[in-house]
């Protein structure tokens, strides 16, 4: 156990080290493409990028998760090659079908011929990751972050500087469409410059059942999870249109993104270590309590710096042509708090072999909960009633999967929760004090610049007094340096 906590320790930090160097620079490009571009061009990427994603999933198949979560010992190179040729040519036909059908489909249903063209270019990636996938999912079954970390950071830095070299030459939103197809080139190269390997030509059919047996229930489940997490952008885009969905796209942007991300540091390392230990449960309790409130520690206080934040950052940080993304910002921020508390349930219930569960879950959450929820929010009050219906959504979805997940775990709601008062408490104190401030009478740059001040000084403290144990190990985590191996001498006892 003490081999696993290092390797998840090591995990972290550079997992750490790849999201938020890959989430700065992302958010860099944004910031840098907002002032020369235009919301509809986010919106018309938000159009495409919702047929793309179903498409993405389903060429996937669950591969990488299966593969993942399959034991050592029930492993061999047939299932690496297997799962490749499936997934290389499920991909091939996905970005066949969407070129010839999805394309005209997305550009009738939101009345915007230039999706006919833009669809395509944005769908060349699904084809292009595959030729990774499996390099990636070596790396991740050795709990082996490292490369991952520098290879995620140096594709999104020079695919950045193409996308705002074109946008700066008047591309407009190609420069966005194009950002993705480097990203993947860049990444394709360095994975395999480091794990230089290549598919055998055979498929083992036994291979085949066994990982889609698992990844099938993975595939189903990231479905419905599809649509619960694009029915808001499907229905502004229908309803409202592509300039409404570029203001909702930032909000969104700022708010679940972060969650994604930061999520994901954890996300990727404990898949793959909840999975080595999937029959411990004790082991696997105490892993999702620490984790949960490591994600409240973070992104509480974010969260509530946004919602309360949220005129001064968007007017400020992009102008005034993206007003509207106001409200849904406060919302999203919101949501998020509510999705925190859920932790990453559907990251160790899948570990445990439990995707049929989660599978099952999100079926009944994404036709009873979020399609009513976002449809009536959409048809009632436009892009501020979608980051409503979002919100009553994680609500009402965090109580539906509760029941079942801390079932599993052997936990009940209190003691989740308990793992929040503090930093609730404390956060309910920062708004107060930053709605106190918003009385007087600062530019907005004064009262941001204040704001951000007066937040980090509250919450640093409370970190200190209250949480020090956390910051330590963090600050061993960061000075923690790997122990170089002594090369062993052997003597032959041949003259």
């Amino acid at each position: 156990m003490k081999a696993l906590n290092k390797k998840i320790t090591k995990g972290i930090g550079w997992t750490t080290v790849a999201t938020f160097g890959n989430q700065g620079l992302r958010l860099l490009l944004k910031l840098v493409l907002a002032k020369l571009l235009l919301p509809e061009h986010y919106g018309l990427i938000g159009m495409a990028n919702v047929f793309i994603s179903f498409i993405s999933l389903l060429s996937e198949l669950g591969m990488g998760a299966a593969l993942i979560q399959r034991p050592k010992e029930q492993m061999n190179e047939s299932y690496y090659s297997t799962a490749f040729w499936v997934n290389f040519g499920v991909s091939l036909l996905g970005f066949g079908l969407i070129s010839v059908a999805v394309a005209p489909l997305a550009a009738w249903f939101y009345q915007e011929d230039i999706l006919i063209k833009l669809v395509p270019v944005l769908a060349i990636p699904i084809v292009l990751d595959s030729f990774y996938l499996i390099p990636k999912v070596k790396l991740s079954r050795e709990l082996n972050f490292k490369p991952q970390a520098i290879r995620e950071i140096i594709s999104v830095l020079i695919a950045g500087m193409i996308s705002i070299y074109l946008a700066l030459q008047g591309f407009g939103v190609w420069s966005l469409a194009f950002n993705g197809i480097a990203t993947s080139i860049i990444s394709i190269l360095l994975y395999y410059l480091h794990e230089p390997w290549s598919p055998k030509f055979e498929f083992d059919k036994i291979a085949f059942k066994s990982l889609f047996g698992f990844g099938g229930y993975v595939m189903v489940e990231r479905i419905f999870s599809f649509f619960t997490s694009n029915i808001d952008y499907i229905l502004i885009g229908k309803l409202i249109g592509s300039s409404a969905l570029g203001a909702y796209t930032l909000g969104f942007i700022l708010t679940d993104t972060f969650r994604k991300q930061f999520q994901s540091i954890l996300g990727k390392v404990l898949y793959p270590a909840y999975s080595s230990i999937q029959h411990d449960i004790e082991q696997l309790r105490k892993y999702f309590l620490g984790v949960i409130k490591l994600n409240g520690l973070f992104l509480f206080p974010l969260m509530t710096f946004f919602a309360v934040m949220a005129e001064p950052l968007i007017k400020l940080g992009f102008g005034e042509k993206w007003e509207e993304s106001i409200f849904p910002l406060r919302a999203l921020s919101l949501a998020v708090i509510v999705h925190v508390i859920g932790g990453t349930t559907t990251t160790i219930m899948r570990s445990i072999g439990k995707a049929d569960l989660i599978m099952k879950l999100n079926m009944i959450t994404t036709i009873f909960i979020t399609v009513p929820a976002i449809t009536i929010g959409a048809l009632l009050y436009g892009i501020n009633g979608v980051a409503v219906g979002v919100l009553v959504n994680k609500i009402l979805s965090y109580l539906v999967y509760q029941r079942h997940i801390y079932r599993e775990l052997k936990l009940n709601i209190p003691t989740v929760l308990a793992q929040f008062k503090g930093m609730a408490a404390i956060c309910v104190f920062i708004s107060l004090m930053l709605y106190s401030l918003s009385y007087l009478e600062f530019s907005s740059l004064w009262y941001l610049i204040i704001g951000s001040c007066l937040t980090l000084l509250v919450y640093g403290n409370y970190l200190w007094f209250f949480e020090r144990e956390i910051l330590y190990k963090l600050k061993n985590l960061a000075q923690q340096k790997p122990k170089k191996k002594k090369n062993k001498v052997v003597l032959s006892n041949k003259i």
